[in-house]
């Protein structure tokens, strides 16, 4: 009789047991070595332009502000306020000259400091000391226009932590104006792990009309596009040689006006930092996914695309309307992705078949399962949990 309970015969670095997806105890355990110990992209600098501008998130399950102070600088907190920890900012975005908790009115700078207790003399007996009583800050740093946090004040810098494969975007991104130009989000039904699965393999591009239309290595037996690995988990592809999309193709006509510095004409350059981050530029559009593990079938993906700040006016517009045919709310890419990731965790969710099959091996053409395997042992390492066995380890 056939059982989808039965592992595969494979290498166990070549499958996953699809309980690392659904299981409760593991997604909690998540958040705590994984969410609570790396480097995790918030925000691009664009959004924190001025002094004042500030951005919350939620890191790990935990509320963190991020803002620019008066001297330039970008700095977190978490967003708890150190009389009742109730939140002292609510809205998502926006800019102040400082933060007022809204249930007492304690106020704090943009530094953290705390700069105001109402009816202080309540606390003249017991000597309350404010300055004290800032708000607690977070790890903050940016590499390439790209702002990130850390909760943990154990883990490397954040150059260490990303390594050497920043180089392959540090030009496009690090060295003109970029501004956002487009941001939306939604919460889709799928674990956090296989929308960041979906933006690493590229199997699935097969998926995609467009994709079979316009990226000739996507059916291709070899390609000059190839897989790259690198520590910590993080992954990509790119050609050092001529390895174009044929945009045209797709009904993207003139998707190159305005290249990115350092990108050639209809280029395509993809980079995946673990845990939960994507970079996806084609010519002179950058997309940057950031995930939010809500529970173990809840996700919020916010979605970003970046480009050159100074560009003619018909160039903004073209550039806007090709992001969103490919990846805005109801492009057609995007939308693909979003069904089939659902799709997926909902009959994961069922355990009819307990094992996923990562067994690609193509000498590291971008269709190689080879870097999914990678981040899932680095997601192993992590864990202390075999993706192959979850359950039997940790």
């Amino acid at each position: 009789m056939i059982s989808g309970y039965e592992p595969p015969a494979l290498p166990e670095t070549h499958y996953l047991d699809n309980r690392i997806f659904t299981d409760a105890a593991i997604f909690a355990q998540e958040q705590k070595d994984i969410y609570e110990r790396v480097w995790l992209f918030i925000c691009h600098e664009s959004e924190l332009a001025a002094p004042g501008d500030f951005r919350t998130a939620s890191v790990a399950g935990k509320p963190v502000v991020l803002v620019r102070g008066t001297d330039g600088v970008i700095r977190a907190f978490y967003n708890v306020c150190r009389h009742r920890a109730a939140p002292v900012v609510r809205e998502e975005a926006g800019n102040a000259t400082e933060f007022q908790c809204f249930y007492h009115l304690w106020t704090y700078g943009l530094d953290g400091a705390c700069t105001g207790i109402t009816k202080p003399g309540g606390y003249d007996a017991v000597q309350l000391d404010r300055s004290k009583l800032g708000l607690i800050p977070v790890r903050c740093d940016s590499i390439a226009g790209l702002v990130f946090v850390c909760l943990s004040e154990e883990t490397e810098p954040l150059e260490d932590y990303i390594g050497p494969i920043i180089d392959s975007v540090r030009e496009p991104l690090g060295t003109a104006s970029l501004s956002v130009f487009h941001y939306n989000k939604a919460e889709l039904g799928a674990n956090w792990k296989l929308w960041q699965d979906n933006n690493s393999e590229r199997y699935h591009s097969l998926l995609h009309f467009i994709n079979r239309k316009t990226q000739p290595w996507v059916i291709a037996k070899t390609s000059p596009m190839k897989l790259r690995l690198f520590d910590n988990g993080h992954s990509g592809y790119w050609s050092d040689a001529d390895a174009t999309v044929t945009y045209d193709a797709g009904g993207y006509k003139d998707a190159s006006v305005g290249t990115l510095p350092g990108m050639r004409d209809n280029e395509m350059r993809v980079i995946n930092i673990f845990p939960d981050l994507m970079i996806n530029i084609r010519a002179n559009v950058v997309r940057l996914d950031r995930m939010v593990p809500i529970a173990p079938g809840k996700t919020l993906v916010e979605w970003r695309g970046l480009g050159l700040t100074d560009v003619p006016e018909a160039v903004e517009k073209d550039r806007l309307r090709h992001h969103n045919m490919f990846w805005g709310p109801a492009g057609r890419n995007l939308g693909e992705d979003v069904i089939a990731v659902e799709a997926q965790w909902a009959s994961m969710a069922t355990d009819v078949v307990r094992y996923s099959i990562l067994a690609r091996e193509e000498d590291l053409n971008p269709t190689d399962d080879a870097n999914v395997r990678a981040y899932y042992q680095e997601w192993g390492r992590r864990m202390g949990r075999a993706p192959h066995a979850p359950l039997n380890s940790g």
